[in-house]
């Protein structure tokens, strides 16, 4: 509720002398403070924080009466008592100077100094208060210990002799209501008949606390013991009190009393705080709870507790201790600030010296700021002041039923809207892709390559908005905040537009779309009225409970919005009495005044222009309940289950109406409506049955306000009770409802049941249909260690915090064998993006609570919550996210409950859901052997590269190359987790013989007790067979045998493939399948897929697809291959108009010279290939390529012919300008990113002589010189002659391609249909060398070629091997064209290979 902002602030000391203070008490109202030294007094204004006035007594006074102990204030300011070391009182009169302020300002002379804005004049008028001694009152009873205000007329003096002295204001002394503890009856509650007063001597009262709403006093004596004072009314008659022991307290130190909700909180030298509650039927003090730091909080001893102070609305309570420290808690144990646990810097030990001692504190005015005496060293002391910032539920609790997130502070408001927190931008979950989750919960198969394709690769639920922890801060004007300071009320709309705000008077309120204010246009009618019981926003309208000061009367006001703010467009309602509390629910206002009176109003809007009708539909007296004081919250709730016709108009009565839900002193209360008859206008009349306890020590209550939203979570009532933890009633719905509404069927099923669980957060709101709570917390942030320095202390600042709720839901129910219930619940929330988060802490927290309880479990819950999460699709990936978020030893406990994690990785893999295969993988390499690993992750890194997961693949590579070969073999050690279910635990590990058990058991209970006897450490052998020679012992090095037989199962290469190879065999292994799913897609054409294949494995691309030339690199269907381009990089095909095609037509013959062939072409050259034109055409002496009208045979020369080109640089300028004409007329090209890619592959093609590949990306990229390159490269000594065929064929096919289907590629064939006679020339050159060289081999004179007939065939392929090997091998290859016979192909071989059916498998 209360939490620290900034830094603390040090208030200067006026006091010449410099002395130490050592206590600070506040007025009733919390504006003024007194500080108290020995010898002085000074008298402080909140706000601003200055000094008023200063009264020092004299020497002879101090002499006389003795140095200052105590200070305490008139309940109406006018006087202050002062007690004295000497048991002397001293009454101050308070006299206000209504002639001037204490504080006047004046600007500067200086124009550059004067004030400008708003923000610096101080409207807040200080008064300047007048000190006069009163009266010296003599306490004839040894020393004053404590003083405390009992009423307006009277101060009650505690005193070393044991008594509880009356004093009234003007100095007399009530003597006839003076108490004796030696004479008040103490008992351990009001029915005990023996009660024994006081009977030990030095026996006195240390602290004391008066509260009329407990009806008596919380003490504390010097013995260490604590009790109760209470009698039968306030008159507080010496014979009719009676003492109350607190029981097992025996180390108080203070006391101090919650009004609001009648606690008593008992501070300890535990350094411990217990906190009691007055039993209604007993009558004695019952211990609510206990206030104790965690060991994560501090792990050390504070101390005794020094102070404690309540706020003014009791929802925190500020605790010291002695050895310094500061912690704030909420109403009921909650811890929300500890300063033990700031960060002081790494030099500061808060063990041996703490930088915050605080020796008295108290709160002012609504909480915002805490003042307190801190304790310097050598005696000194400092008055500093810390800000505190709360939530408005600790004053509005209306808001409880919004949304948003903010806090208050004294003149500011830091919102974390609702949008800011639940809209997702970014929603990725593992796997989550892989199975579609339907309505009834079965399982739907869909696309295997939607998981990578959706990126849902990593579990993410990261959301941008989520994370988003900044205030929006929002500072209160200051025309408004200067005269009206502090902030009380503060309310937000449910869409969160408009921010309503009211301080000392008046309201003002803010549109966040204008970021404007809106304030009263005329002041008097501001500062006529006082917001007393809260606001909130209804429709248009600002909704207020008030009083008039100016008519004296409380009213509830509604202010329009989009009016001005002024009381003649404002509707006033008249009540009866104050108001206390607002709340609303859909239309219908409830009101709680001070006459305990709970008014329900139905509210509607008659017109636009503002008028409202109220109708009162009941008023409910809940004095019996309660003191109206004491209620924190009054609120209606739709508890009841809406009935099927719910959707009806208005007109048709709900079938129960809303239950009137009370908070009182934090006991939550239900008060159920029913209507009963009709007025005389036909409204429903109603009445109510009697109140029904719901749950104590309750601070909040949320419950929901949509009334569209019909699932479970939104209709529970949520309840927060401190250190308790939170409760949640919950409706149960029946299975039937839908299908059998039929109320008198026989269910014997509870409609609710409340479910408790601990959080980690302290909640402030609570979204519903998000099953997360919100919340805020403390952090600090260290700015100097320099304990002189004012910024020594930490800067404190405020995040906002969250917790997803779900999975403690689901516990509870699956507890309590309502799994049903719980599989609707999570159903509905099926589609949340942390739903998989929420299963996963389900199945973490059970399985840590029970994988490490000592006792046996009979009733394990594990199997109930596999068998629940198996019903999502989820359940892969909660189970194994679970195991690898958790120790080692307990997945022997998961896994004898989920399955075991070898099926449920085969699993993984027939659903595709690879990464969560992935993740099974690391817990399978610790659970089982690593050759079962290295299987297993082979057999997954198969499936990832079918399915083109290349960085999973890149991960399983790595991850199979990281295990060691000689520990492949080696066996895991079984963990050994004691099974809590369904098995029989073995307590001892030693297995007795017959001999140790006859010793105790004898030897006729033994059938084999009467044979040898052995060892008791080792189990006997089983005698051998007669005949059969003994064993020889088997060496060491011989135990792995089973191990090696599967080990020589493994398909090991030949001797001959290996002899090259430089790596272990598993390595060879894993380059073989990388490398044969890479001939599969390059078989089938998907160059996109190999490139990301290459990437990813680090495969050389150059060096392997040299090896692959004859093999996956052959293309037999260059049309089809060329479409697989198109497709798989969205290469767009070439468009051609008529009059394009035929001016490029006719620019093959009539082309004239261009200037810029000489120049840098713009032909389409690749980038990667630094070759000059004159190099890419052929060379001279090499067979001219015919036009194309000529036949195959007409231009075609022998090997070692002479024929020149007939005017060489003339032709080679007239085809550059026409390479450059086809070059300005292309088509539109692709995306950059494509065309970048195929000029990579042009050059792989290129540099691994992978001409038919070369040709094909050459003609999709419409590169004339590139294919000039691939001609020329026929002619290469490594290109071979059946590939020279097939190159030729391809250009063939493309160019009738061209005519027949895609006429956009016709100029560009065209252009190039002259290298199809130039290929066919070298082809036959080839042939004619070949057909020489068989002629050479058959002649018997050549004897050197007679032992090498059979080198005539093509040369073996070289074996698979790794790609820098290969490259390697292909760098010392001879540059000079071999030897004609070793390239020779015998005629019906070649025509085989034309007749075969084409490599390319097009997918």
């Amino acid at each position: 509720m209360y939490f620290p902002i900034g830094w603390p602030k040090v208030l200067r000391n006026l006091a010449t002398d410099s002395q130490a203070f050592k206590q600070i008490v506040s007025n009733r109202d919390k504006i003024l403070f007194a500080s108290l030294s020995d010898e002085s007094f000074v008298v402080w204004f909140c706000k601003p924080s200055v000094s008023i006035v200063y009264h020092k007594r004299n020497a002879e006074s101090l002499q006389r009466l003795g140095i200052n102990v105590g200070v305490e204030w008139k309940p109406d300011s006018s006087m202050i008592c002062i007690s004295t070391s000497e048991g002397h009182l001293i009454l101050y009169n308070v006299e206000v100077q209504s002639d001037q302020p204490a504080y006047q300002q004046f600007d500067p002379p200086t124009a550059s100094l004067r004030r400008d804005s708003a923000e610096l004049f101080i409207k807040e008028v200080i008064p300047s208060l007048k000190i006069t001694l009163f009266k010296e009152i003599l306490v004839w009873d040894g020393q004053i210990t404590r003083m405390c205000c009992i009423s307006g007329t009277e101060i009650l003096v505690c005193t070393t002799r044991a008594h509880l002295l009356r004093y009234r204001w003007d100095g007399s002394q009530n003597r006839d209501y003076c108490l004796d503890l030696g004479r008040i009856p103490f008992s351990i509650n009001q029915q005990v008949s023996k009660a024994e007063p006081i009977l030990e001597d030095n026996t006195h009262v240390n602290d004391i606390e008066y509260s009329p709403l407990v009806c008596g006093f919380g003490i504390t004596l010097n013995d260490g013991r604590a009790a109760y004072l209470t009698a039968p009314n306030l008159k507080f008659d010496p014979n009719a009190v009676q003492g109350i022991w607190a029981q097992g307290i025996d180390d108080a130190t203070c006391a101090r009393v919650n009004h609001k909700f009648r606690l008593i909180a008992i501070g300890r030298k535990n350094s411990q705080v217990d906190v009691f509650t007055i039993d209604e039927v007993t009558g004695g003090l019952e211990l609510s709870h206990t206030m104790v730091l965690s060991s994560k909080d501090f792990p050390g001893d504070p101390g005794p507790v020094k102070c404690m102070r309540w706020t003014g609305d009791g929802r925190a309570v500020a605790v010291s201790w002695e050895r310094g420290g500061l912690s704030v808690w909420s109403t009921f144990g909650a811890l929300l600030m500890c300063s033990l646990a700031w960060d002081y810097g790494l030099n500061q030990d808060l063990a041996s010296h703490n930088p915050l001692v605080v020796a008295s504190m108290e709160w002012a005015t609504e909480g915002y700021q805490l003042w307190m005496v801190k304790m310097e060293e050598d005696s000194k002391s400092s008055l500093i002041q810390m800000d505190f910032v709360k939530s408005p539920l600790s004053v509005n609790p209306c808001m409880s039923n919004q949304r948003h997130l903010y806090l208050q502070a004294d003149d500011k408001l830091y919102v974390n809207l609702e949008d800011n927190l639940t809209r997702r931008t970014k929603i990725s979950i593992i796997d989550s892709s892989s199975d579609a989750y339907q309505e009834n919960g079965q399982e739907q198969p869909v696309n295997p390559r939607q998981e990578f394709v959706n990126s849902a690769k990593y579990k993410e639920f990261v959301d941008d908005n989520e994370c988003r922890k900044q205030w929006i801060v929002i500072q209160l004007p200051a025309t408004y905040i200067a005269s009206n300071w502090p902030l009380r009320y503060s309310a937000i709309d449910e869409a969160g537009e408009t921010i309503c705000v009211a301080g000392r008077t008046g309201l003002a309120h803010y549109s966040r779309a204008a970021r404007r204010w809106k304030l009263f246009g005329n002041e008097a009618q501001e500062k006529d009225f006082v917001v007393t019981g809260g606001m909130l926003c209804w429709r248009g309208y600002v909704v207020v409970g008030c009083y008039s000061i100016l008519d004296g009367h409380d009213e509830v006001r509604f202010y329009a919005r989009d009016a001005k703010l002024d009381n003649r467009f404002a509707k006033i309602v008249r009540v009866q009495s104050q108001v206390f509390v607002l709340d609303m629910l859909g239309d219908q206002l409830v009101v709680f005044g001070a006459d305990a009176l709970v008014t329900i109003y139905e509210l509607d809007c008659v017109d636009n222009s503002g008028n409202i009708e109220l109708r009162c539909v009941q008023a409910v007296d809940v004095s019996a309940l309660s003191h109206p004081a004491c209620v924190v919250s009054a609120s209606l709730c739709r508890l009841h289950d809406a009935p099927p016709h719910a959707r009806a108009p208005r007109a048709a009565p709900l079938s129960a109406p809303d239950s009137l839900v009370l908070n009182a002193s934090g006991k939550l209360m239900m008060v159920q409506r029913e209507e009963y008859d009709v007025d005389e206008d036909n409204n429903p009349a109603y009445s109510c049955l009697p109140a029904t306890v719901l749950a104590s020590c309750v601070e909040s209550v949320w419950s929901s306000n949509n009334s569209g939203t019909q699932t479970q979570l939104s209709r529970a009532l949520w309840l927060w009770c401190g250190s308790l933890g939170a409760r949640v009633w919950l409706p149960l719905l029946p299975r039937d409802a839908t299908r059998r509404p039929d109320p008198s069927r026989h269910t014997f099923m509870a409609k609710r049941i409340m479910l408790p669980f601990h959080l980690n957060i302290y909640p402030l709101t609570i979204l519903f249909d998000d099953a997360i709570l919100l919340g805020a917390e403390n952090d600090t942030t260290l700015y100097t260690s320099d304990s002189n320095s004012v910024f020594s202390l930490p800067f404190c600042v405020i995040n906002r915090t969250s917790q997803v709720y779900l999975h403690q839901i689901l516990r509870q129910l699956l507890r309590r064998n309502l799994g049903y219930h719980a599989w609707e619940i999570a159903r509905s929330c099926s589609a949340l993006p942390y739903f998989p988060h929420s299963l996963e802490l389900l199945l973490h927290e059970v399985l840590e609570e029970e994988a490490t309880s000592k006792e046996p479990i009979p009733d394990a819950q594990l199997p109930s919550v596999i068998e629940f999460v198996h019903e999502f699709p989820v359940y892969l990936q909660t189970v194994v996210q679970c195991a690898r978020k958790t120790e080692i030893a307990l997945w022997a406990y998961l896994f004898s409950a989920a399955g075991k994690p070898k099926e449920l990785f085969q699993e993984c893999l027939q659903r595709k859901m690879l990464d969560t295969a992935a993740s099974y993988l690391i817990i399978l390499q610790n659970l089982e052997s690593s050759t079962v690993s290295r299987q297993l992750a082979t057999q997954l890194l198969d499936t990832a590269l079918q399915q083109e997961r290349w960085d999973l693949a890149r991960d399983l590579v790595r991850f199979l190359r990281a295990i060691d070969p000689n520990d492949v073999d080696s066996p895991r050690n079984s963990v050994n987790v004691q099974t809590k279910y369904g098995q029989v635990v073995q307590s001892q590990t030693v297995s007795p013989n017959a001999e140790d058990l006859s010793v105790i058991l004898g030897s006729m209970q033994l059938s084999g007790a009467r044979g040898r006897s052995f060892s008791t450490t080792a189990a006997p052998r089983e005698p051998s067979p007669p005949g059969a020679p003994a064993a020889p012992p088997a060496p060491r090095r011989a135990a792995p045998a089973a191990p090696a037989a599967v080990k020589r199962k493994k398909s090991v290469p030949a001797r001959s493939d290996r002899e090259s190879y430089n790596g272990t065999a598993e390595e060879f292994f894993i380059d073989m399948m990388i490398q044969r799913h890479a001939r599969l897609l390059l078989s089938t054409a998907r160059l996109v897929s190999l490139g990301r294949l290459a990437a990813a494995l680090d495969l050389h691309l150059v060096g392997w697809l040299a090896g692959e030339r004859e093999r996956a690199a052959r293309v037999d269907s260059a049309v089809l291959c060329l479409k697989r381009l198109h497709e798989d990089f969205s290469w767009p095909y070439p468009t051609a108009t008529e009059d394009a095609y035929v001016q490029r037509k006719s620019s093959v013959v009539h082309s004239t010279y261009s200037a810029s062939a000489e120049g840098g072409s713009q032909c389409g050259d690749s980038g990667y290939m630094s070759l000059s034109l004159r190099a890419a055409l052929p060379l001279a002496g090499a067979p001219r390529s015919p036009p194309p009208a000529s036949s195959a045979g007409e231009g075609s020369v022998a090997e070692g012919g002479g024929v020149a080109w007939g005017e060489a640089e003339g032709e080679e300028r007239r085809y550059a300008a026409l390479m450059e004409r086809l070059h300005l007329h292309q088509a539109e090209r692709g995306d950059h990113s494509a065309h970048v890619q195929l000029r990579y592959y042009l050059q792989l093609m290129t540099e691994a002589s992978c001409v038919e590949w070369a040709l094909v990306v050459a003609v999709a990229l419409r590169d004339a010189l590139a294919v000039l390159r691939c001609a020329n490269a026929a002619r290469a000594h490594d290109v071979s002659l059946p590939a020279a065929r097939r190159l030729r064929n391809a250009l063939a096919d493309l160019m009738r391609w061209a005519d027949e289907e895609c006429i956009g590629y016709k100029p560009f064939m065209l252009a190039i249909s002259n290298q199809i006679p130039f290929l066919t020339s070298i082809i036959n050159a080839r042939e004619r060398r070949m057909s020489m060289v068989q002629t050479r081999v058959r002649t018997h004179s050549t004897g050197s070629l007679n032992a090498e007939p059979k080198q005539t065939q093509e040369p073996k392929l070289p074996p698979p091997q790794k790609a820098q090997e290969v490259k390697s091998v292909r760098k010392d290859s001879p540059v000079t064209m071999p030897e004609p016979a070793a390239t020779t192909v015998p005629q019906p071989q070649e025509q085989l290979h034309e007749d075969n059916a084409s490599n390319c498998a097009i997918m």
